[in-house]
């Protein structure tokens, strides 16, 4: 059996399980360099502008109440100021503002017939990369896409619910069922729900695996191993308490597709599906959207908070109101934390999976009260195997570019280009 950063683990049923980093592979030293992993993480509604930045300039000591769960991995991101994208001007308060995230480009308005706005960073770096996986990228969200025509801007709310565009006409459809992004990592669209794990399904090809792989890569993937089957029952947990009050649902059985009861669980298994998906090397581009643009996703599940976000976004300056943005931003740093943590605790040899990616994380609006579009929340994280120090709050000339940022991210991923979207320069 010879194994390979793209060997697989099959099942009975067609289902593959890739395999996550082992000494076994490292060793090869013919092995080709690997593209970083990258995460586009889009947050709707702005920030509590006032709550964001850290104290001071360079070196980060003390950071902002929005941004304190960072603190753990403090040394892992960075914090980029005076960052826009000029092409937002052209267009609503949150629409234009949202669907050219990745991509810069002016958004076509229109009521629906007609989108347009531009081929994203993250399929640009798919098609460049993507033939090295077997998904070349995966785009998931915790909101339906909603199609109706937003009357007071005249826009259609397609462009609310899409970051990642395979062409400037073309949204890429968003996952947002937990279950069914997770069967995506293990091409497991024909799995027989009765025979209960994927874990079942794989175990005899898992034992073969055992015979030519050593003691520490042994205990790496039942680690692994661990780490899937916890993930699989807090998918179907989650969708269970929501079926429970209607539908008797055998113990064996997966539920059927559904958003989970709890929003905080929501959120969380989204995201390790990503962290999953980079660990076992089945994609190197994702996407997450918080939530759409205009969200008016009710966050009262957090404590002190009570209304919509999108409605607690416009404050007008009320004191009450921004408390509550603010939590709402920080719960979401929360859970980038908790995100950044898990990659930093998987290890690949002398590196995490942290250190091997690139984890863009922002909004398209600065205040949502104002639409602003100066001056975006905007965070880099991780290494992208790189010898880059992190830690530090950068401070760019007033109005520098976005794309410079997502063009950095870009050319860390192979993709030739020296202009991208608005962009003067080169972040990284």
């Amino acid at each position: 059996m010879k194994i390979t950063r793209r060997s697989v683990i099959k099942g009975t049923s067609g289902l593959a399980l890739s395999l996550p980093w082992l000494e076994a592979v490292a060793d090869s030293k013919k092995a080709p360099v690997k593209p970083p992993r990258v995460a586009f993480l889009f947050m709707p509604n702005g920030v509590h502008p006032n709550k964001w930045n850290p104290e001071g300039k360079g070196k980060m000591t003390k950071l902002s109440p929005i941004l304190k769960p960072l603190e753990p991995v403090k040394d892992q991101f960075d914090v980029l100021t005076n960052l826009n994208h000029k092409n937002a001007l052209r267009g609503d308060g949150h629409y234009a503002k949202t669907a050219n995230f990745l991509s810069g480009e002016v958004v076509h308005k229109t009521a629906g017939k007609d989108i347009r706005c531009g081929l994203s960073a993250d399929q640009t770096i798919a098609a460049k990369i993507g033939r090295d996986t077997p998904l070349p990228s995966i785009e998931l969200g915790i909101e339906a896409t909603r199609t109706r025509v937003d009357t007071n801007v005249g826009f259609t709310q397609v462009y609310g619910g899409h970051i990642s565009w395979s062409s400037p006409t073309t949204p890429m459809p968003k996952e947002i069922y937990p279950q069914l992004a997770f069967d995506r990592l293990f091409n497991s669209s024909s799995f027989d729900n009765s025979l209960g794990s994927i874990l079942d399904d794989i175990k005899d090809d898992a034992k073969r695996l055992n015979d030519y792989i050593g003691i520490e890569d042994r205990a790496r993937m039942d680690a692994f191993y661990t780490s899937v089957r916890f993930l699989e029952k807090r998918i179907a947990k989650a969708v269970k308490e929501r079926e429970s009050n209607s539908v008797n649902i055998p113990k064996e059985l997966r539920p059927s597709p559904g958003i989970p009861e709890k929003a905080d669980e929501h959120f969380k298994l989204m995201l390790d599906i990503i962290v999953l998906a980079f660990q076992m090397n089945r994609t190197n581009v994702a996407t997450f959207m918080f939530g759409n643009s205009v969200s008016g996703k009710n966050f009262s599940f957090l404590e002190g908070v009570s209304g919509g976000f999108h409605q607690l976004s416009h404050h007008a300056g009320n004191k009450e109101k921004l408390e509550m943005y603010g939590k709402i931003n920080t719960y979401h740093m929360m859970l980038f934390s908790r995100m950044l943590q898990k990659m930093k605790s998987i290890k690949e040899g002398d590196r995490s999976l942290l250190d091997n990616s690139l984890i863009m994380c922002g909004s398209g609006l600065r205040d949502g009260n104002k639409h602003e579009h100066r001056n975006l929340p905007m965070i880099i994280a991780g290494k992208g195997r790189q010898k880059l120090t992190r830690g530090f709050q950068r401070e760019f000339k007033k109005d520098t570019p976005l794309s410079n940022l997502v063009l950095g991210i870009m050319q860390t991923s192979g993709v030739k280009l020296s202009h991208f979207g608005g962009s003067n320069g080169v972040i990284i």
